[in-house]
């Protein structure tokens, strides 16, 4: 178009629109950059969704551009404002600069971030900000940090020269353009931009869902725009981690509560059990008591350890040969879960059977109720001595608060051990860990429980000797591998330390994992991210015959089922059953949470809910289960679970809201 002919159009116009073609053109390079880096994970037949997935994309690109550019623009029109003066256009410059560098690496890191998560930025992508060294050292500690770094810092040189460009070629060029017509030009574009910020003409603004119109994951989350759905995902959280189009006192209002509470009470088997009110889960537990005494109680949390990697549960990749030999004289539970994706929903469902839901942890929520009554809380009724041990910054999560209130009476930290072996910022090696509590459980008052988080198998997965390094570069994932290695002999090391020891024959030893370190980025949801070991280990009092147990469980069974195993008579409050004492039709059940996807396993089934989106049913003994959705083959069956599902998600959320009127069990007040 001739800018000085025709059809004239002002000097701010012409700069408004390049400004926003140009962050058009980013946004799709960023988006083009996505679909390369992850291109294993789109099936054969991609291209047809991928150019309707870059339709979708600008639209939510738009949305992003056109929230920065109006108040711009705006303040543009001023009078004084002329982009003719150097310094007008120099300041313009530097300020778009600074908004789209940022823009421009956060959209790098998603990259990396939905490696992990398998979703694009969302609040879980700074909700350790609050820890700032520790933020800082596990985002400097990701493979390829450096060569993005210097990529983000290019590309936004980048910009600023060619924004720079745009500002002196167009608001030096002289076009007579008549009063009327420039009102109608700037009218337009301000409506366009606010149109731009709706992303649609109907009566509700775009939203996250319109990306949804693929079966492959992949392709609706390259749809999104990774700036939207931070700030989006953020906005959510900060309405009081209530979505903002919910009108109610529950995130989650899938039936009423009265009915909620009735299916979950189902699914527990406690409905005639219940003894509290206000839609209190707790319930009477009266075991037969298997032993003469209280056995000691240690359950060790194994940081990320995953099924895919134990040769006791099928890996062939031969790095856990020490707790494999202890499965040989142990009951080992094949079908068991992590009820969510970090360590601080792991901690909640092992130690305190609460379900990992959308949103903050629990224990991360000061004004939070307590629905559930702690392990520890538990043992020292019976005058256990409660014991908990993490090799890092037990502040980090706010770990040590939460788990004092829950009822440990000892702990021990990253500032009680011997670091001069250190060599991760999360803290010391296992085995340091490991040498410790074995040499302070000697002095420790009888019965005693003891609980400890490891570390070692963490990102950026550091192994403190050589002689770990089964596995050389030229194997994929080999640091992943030979951290493991080392985690597994870590363990090894502290049984045959503890064999040594009076108590051992005491003991009961529980293994389990507080999640899997990776999530897939192919599904919205994969059981396999979730499969975990739980291993119960005595083989004085357990016998030392290996034992396969098949029913599904997760985390949250852990609690009743230690109740159930130690024969106690005391009041239970939790979220899951007594493994040990289902009926024999009974398969179990797993409820696994990432984000706002939900998941229910039973037995061989999978339900999967994205809330206000998606449901799917498979059954998990297909190769390919997660392609072939099963829901109107056996849709009775996906309603039964959709109900549970949703029940026990609606319920745990309702019920750890901080309501004056849901009592709290003795001594775990917030």
């Amino acid at each position: 178009m001739d800018l000085t002919g025709k059809f004239p159009i002002p000097a701010g116009a012409r700069i408004w629109l390049a400004v926003f073609g140009l962050g058009a053109v980013l946004f799709a390079f960023l988006r083009l950059l996505f679909l390369l880096t992850h291109l294993s994970l789109a099936d054969g037949s991609f291209f047809p969704d991928a150019i309707i997935s870059f339709w979708i994309g600008f639209r939510f690109d738009a949305i992003i551009l056109s929230i920065i550019i109006l108040p711009l623009f705006l303040l543009s029109l001023l009078p004084f404002i002329r982009f003719k003066l150097k310094t007008i256009r120099r300041i313009y410059t530097i300020v778009l600069t600074v908004i789209f560098g940022p823009i421009i690496l956060l959209s790098i890191a998603d990259l990396k971030f939905y490696d992990s998560f398998g979703s694009r930025l969302n609040y879980w992508a700074v909700e350790y900000i609050e820890f700032p060294e520790m933020f800082l050292y596990s985002v400097v500690t990701t493979g390829g940090f450096w060569v993005l770094i210097i990529f983000w810092f290019v590309l936004t040189i980048l910009f600023y020269y060619i924004i720079k460009s745009i500002f002196d070629r167009f608001g030096t060029i002289d076009t007579k353009v008549g009063r009327v017509r420039a009102v109608i030009i700037y009218l337009l574009i301000t409506i366009l931009l606010i149109f731009g910020i709706r992303g649609r003409t109907g009566i509700k603004p775009l939203d996250w869902g319109e990306a949804y119109f693929s079966d492959n994951n992949f392709i609706n989350q390259l749809s999104l725009n990774s700036i939207y759905t931070l700030s989006h995902s953020l906005y959510e959280e900060f309405q009081n981690g209530r979505k903002l189009f919910e009108n109610t006192d529950s995130r989650f209002s899938f039936y009423d509560i009265d009915s909620a509470y009735q299916n979950v009470a189902e699914m527990l088997n406690i409905e005639d059990k219940i003894t509290g009110d206000n839609y209190d889960l707790s319930y009477r537990l009266d075991s037969t008591r298997r032993f003469d005494f209280l056995p000691n109680v240690i359950l060790i949390l194994m940081e990320s350890w995953s099924v895919e990697l134990i040769g006791a549960l099928g890996s062939k990749y031969n790095v856990s040969p020490n707790f494999d030999s202890l499965c040989a004289d142990g009951i080992l539970f094949d079908n068991f879960y992590a009820n969510g994706i970090r360590t601080n929903r792991g901690l909640a469902a092992t130690l305190c059977s609460f379900p990992s839901l959308p949103g903050r942890s629990i224990m991360k929520r000061y004004s939070a109720s307590y629905p559930f009554r702690p392990l520890p809380d538990i043992l020292n009724e019976f005058g256990y001595s409660t014991n908990y041990a993490y090799g890092g910054d037990i502040q980090f999560d706010n770990m040590k608060g939460f788990l004092k209130t829950a009822g440990y009476n000892s702990f021990y930290d990253e500032s009680d051990f011997d670091n001069s072996g250190q060599i991760s910022r999360w803290g010391i090696p296992d085995h340091t860990l490991f040498d410790k509590l074995a040499d302070e459980i000697k002095g420790f008052k009888r019965p005693f429980h003891l609980a400890a988080l490891t570390l070692s198998f963490h990102d950026p997965y550091l192994i403190p000797d050589e002689k770990f390094k089964i596995y050389d570069k030229s194997i994929k994932n080999h640091k992943i591998l030979n951290c493991f290695y080392y985690s597994d002999w870590a363990i090894g090391r502290f049984m045959e330390k503890i064999r040594r020891l009076p108590v051992f024959d005491s003991t009961i030893f529980i293994f389990t994992a507080d999640h899997v370190a990776h999530q897939s980025p192919r599904y919205p949801l994969s059981p396999e991210k979730f499969h975990i070991p739980l291993l119960l280990y005595s083989p004085k009092l357990l016998g030392d015959s290996a034992r396969v147990i098949s029913t599904t469980g997760s985390q949250v069974d852990i609690i009743p089922t230690i109740a159930g195993l130690l024969g106690l008579e005391t009041e239970i409050y939790g979220w899951g059953r007594d493994l040990f004492s289902l009926e024999p039709d009974d398969s179990g059940f797993a409820v696994i949470v990432a984000s706002d996807k939900l998941g229910l396993i039973e037995g061989s089934s999978f339900f999967f809910h994205r809330i206000d989106l998606t449901k799917k049913l498979y059954d998990l003994n297909e190769r390919r289960y997660l392609e072939n959705d099963l829901m109107e083959q056996f849709p009775e069956k996906a309603e039964r679970m959709e109900r549970r599902l949703n029940s026990y998600i609606q319920l745990a959320d309702y019920l750890s809201r901080g309501r004056p009127e849901i009592n709290q069990q003795p001594g775990i007040s917030p």
